[in-house]
């Protein structure tokens, strides 16, 4: 039996996307797909197969690496 891997499919890898929701499932596990019309990004994305957001609070700013991501 073959292992389940789960997807989703983002449309728009602007900062919306990248940040909160492609952090969110990437956390929870799942490969993110970006879908996207401005190829840098896509082309970036898929070189690095990640990204990485700056969370930050009143008093601290966290650098979290985003991994298993494609784009297209």
């Amino acid at each position: 039996m073959s292992e389940f891997h789960p997807k989703i499919v983002i449309f728009g890898a602007g900062k919306i996307g990248r940040s909160f929701i492609g952090q969110l499932f990437s956390s929870g596990g799942f490969q993110v797909i970006f879908v996207d019309i401005f190829e840098p990004i896509i082309s970036e994305l898929n070189r690095k197969k990640g990204y990485k957001v700056i969370v930050k609070s009143d008093h601290i700013s966290e650098i979290i690496e985003i991994t298993n991501v494609r784009g297209y």
